[in-house]
């Protein structure tokens, strides 16, 4: 039987794997919470996004309902990553419905309007806006 007679380096290796193993559990919970930090901020600012993008498609939607009583659908791109689709069902009040694709995170909102004189500016009247 061989009797080890010097323990002072393999206690010291042993530390060293200890400290290095409590540090590399540091790490990662830091890297995982700087990464679900920036999620949350990237899906917040895309939900404003989208949100503003929405109302821009309701006013060409609102317009395009002033010019005709016939307007019903289309689909609007705004750039290479960024549409928006249109949906008019009923009679007056009209239901508008906007999907949003932005950067492939969709939304889709809906709305409520009244269109009080057909081929006139300015005679819709918005009464419901929400995000469903």
């Amino acid at each position: 039987m061989i009797k080890i007679t010097k323990q002072k380096g393999s206690i010291a290796l042993i530390s060293i794997l200890l400290v290095s193993a409590i540090t590399l559990i540091a790490v990662i919970g830091m890297s995982e919470m700087t990464i679900s930090s920036f999620s949350q901020y990237a899906n917040k600012s895309s939900n404003k996004i989208s949100y503003y993008l929405a109302e821009a498609c309701l006013e060409e939607a609102l317009l395009r309902s002033e010019d005709s009583d016939n307007f019903t659908t289309t689909t609007i791109t705004l750039d290479a990553d960024t549409t928006c689709t249109v949906n008019i069902a009923g009679a007056n009040p009209k239901t508008v419905t906007i999907d949003v694709t932005f950067l492939n995170y969709t939304e889709t909102f809906q709305g409520e309007f009244t269109v009080s004189e057909s081929g006139q500016a300015n005679n819709v009247n918005l009464s419901k806006w929400k995000e469903i």
